[in-house]
């Protein structure tokens, strides 16, 4: 939360200066509260009961702005021996009753982007510029319009055609907010599904997007953002950005082969494809999200990460004790499976490009101890590169002495394992991320479709050529030189093999890694080149790794990825004189 505050303060919206207002005051009245109950619980000895003190997460309703729906709390009782159930709605307590023991993790919680990830509209979290902002694209014009008081509203115009949504809620914050709303104007009994609207404000870009150049599911030419939306946003978005009792879970898992968590280790009746809103715990993700329901817990019982009261399927994980559950990768890489399991574009070896299927990667990764939460906090959320280092060496022990570290990887210190074992391949939402899938850079199958190599995506002037000779000579790794003629001449820069590829995500992938390189000035007529793009989201990530790589924002009137292709071309030209090297006088 405190780095969305960081963000709001410095963007130039008014609506994200209100909303970054609003976040603040929320976040000086958790303290308080925070404080308050710390008071309360120490003078009521509240104390930790079996193997508690080490687990639940805390929050506050569902998170900044959005209310709680909290079941009635029952009273204590001492340490019966087992909860009946935690998957049950009647199970669920919410993170406001959790804090009362937990509010250390609490204050954790509330400061991390878990419970924002879906908020109610009239919360204050909304950030997009609205108060009258016109878009016009494709032909036709978007409209934004309403505040915090007065509500916020979407209309969309093409020549005959106009549809207008109420927003009624956000989803996420920090790199991108969509938007979720109602069809005005209609019949409330056949229009009144909430919907996930088509366009989307990207903070990183201060400007509304269409869907086609955030999400790549979604070509430009097949997707008519003037259309009514039809698809009900409870079947879709809700699923993973928000906290519901398991049962639900277990009975869509029952329904349809979809996800990669504990639900599809239990036997439930056939649910439905549509999340049943009313019966939502918090808007966004809380503490029962991943530890299930607490009311037994509350009352004494252990807690467990294990679902209570659901009928295994053979081979299903069993309970122990929260103690040991919590150590055990395939109990806590399952718990997170839940919901960052997404589809997603693979390389040949499987790795995936794209967000949200982290733990389907790990899960394929040689390292088979590794737990989501040895890297990630799970209360606070974030990434810590140390943290990370430190999860390999706890393995590895030998590769703890930096002097030992830097004889393995023949590079400098600032190399770590991440680099080559992790390499930024994955498009996240706004930037490219490391991958989950822990693995080598030799591997022939990704070596053998010209993919992207760990070595190559920091040495992207030097050929496959030179990086076969310096694994052989380095590590001893022999390459069949079959693997790799993907590469085409085997002496040309893989940087800008993949910069011409016929993926569209090693395109991008490419120009992210100039932005981030040394070698990157020597690119920049090239990525201006990739503004041309036809696909839209290739052009506007393309756009993002220039303006990175020149540390400063493209205006809309210099290139707009939005713009139509005859206006784009001609931007594209004008960018070029203004960007080619100037010869020395």
């Amino acid at each position: 939360m405190r780095r969305e505050l960081v963000i709001a303060l410095a963007c130039p919206t008014a609506a994200y200066r209100g909303a970054a207002r609003v976040v603040a005051a929320r976040m000086v009245a958790a303290r308080m509260v925070l404080a308050a109950l710390a008071v309360v619980a120490v003078l009521a000895g509240c104390r930790s009961r079996g193997d508690s003190s080490t687990g639940s997460s805390g929050g506050s309703g569902s998170g900044p702005g959005a209310g709680s729906a909290l079941a009635p709390r029952t009273a204590r009782v001492a340490n019966p021996a087992a909860a009946g159930s935690t998957i049950a709605r009647a199970d669920y307590i919410g993170p406001d009753a959790c804090g009362e023991c937990h509010a250390e993790q609490l204050a954790q919680w509330t400061m991390s982007l878990h419970p924002v990830m879906n908020q109610r509209a009239e919360s204050g979290g909304v950030i997009g510029a609205f108060g009258g902002t016109v878009l016009r694209y494709a032909g036709g014009e978007a409209r934004f319009d309403g505040d915090a008081k007065a509500g916020y509203t979407m209309t969309l115009t093409h020549g005959e055609r106009r549809v207008s949504y109420r927003v009624t809620r956000t989803i996420g914050v920090r790199s991108l907010q969509e938007y979720v709303g109602i069809e005005q104007g209609r019949d409330a009994e056949t229009y009144g599904e909430e919907v996930r609207l088509p366009f989307g404000w990207w903070p990183k870009r201060a400007g509304w997007y269409p869907q086609p150049y955030f999400d790549p599911w979604l070509p430009e030419d097949k997707v008519d953002v003037y259309a009514p939306v039809r698809e009900p946003w409870a079947e879709r978005c809700p699923w993973c950005h928000s906290t519901y009792a398991f049962e639900q879970r277990i009975a869509r898992a029952a329904l349809k082969p979809v996800g990669h968590g504990l639900e599809q280790q239990f036997v439930g009746t056939l649910g439905s494809e549509t999340l049943a809103i009313d019966q939502q715990v918090t808007i966004g993700i809380s503490c029962e999200s991943c530890h299930l329901g607490g009311r037994a817990h509350a009352a004494g019982a252990p807690i467990h990460l294990v679902p209570q009261g659901a009928e295994p399927r053979p081979g299903a994980v069993v309970p122990t004790t929260f103690a040991q559950e919590r150590t055990t990768p395939a109990i806590v890489n399952t718990v997170c499976a839940q919901c960052h399991s997404g589809p997603s574009p693979r390389l040949a070896d499987g790795t995936a490009l794209r967000n949200s299927s982290e733990a389907i990667d790990l899960a394929a990764s040689s390292c088979t101890t590794a737990r989501c939460i040895d890297c990630h906090d799970p209360h606070r959320g974030g990434f810590d590169e140390k943290r990370a280092i430190a999860a390999c060496t706890k393995c590895h022990s030998a590769l703890a002495d930096p002097s030992s570290a830097r004889t393995h990887a023949g590079h400098a210190p600032a190399t770590t394992c991440l680099d080559c074992h992790m390499p930024k391949v994955v498009m996240g939402i706004d930037r490219f991320v490391r991958t989950h899938r822990i693995s080598s850079p030799t591997n022939a199958k990704v070596l053998a479709t010209a993919g992207p190599n760990a070595c190559n995506l920091c040495h992207l002037d030097r050929s496959i050529a030179w990086t076969v000779a310096e694994l052989r000579a380095q590590f001893e790794v022999r390459l069949d030189p079959q693997s790799w003629k993907s590469y085409g001449d085997p002496e040309s820069s893989v940087g800008d093999v993949w910069l011409t590829s016929g993926e569209p995500a090693f395109r991008i992938m490419a120009a992210a890694a100039y932005a981030r390189s040394p070698l990157g000035s020597f690119a920049v007529l090239e990525l201006v080149r990739g503004l041309g793009d036809p696909l839209a989201h290739v052009r506007t990530w393309t756009l993002l790794a220039l303006e990175e790589l020149l540390h400063r924002r493209i205006t809309d009137a210099e290139y707009d990825p939005r713009a139509p292709s005859a206006d784009r071309a001609r931007q594209v030209q004008q960018l070029t004189e203004r960007l080619r090297p100037r010869p020395l006088r």
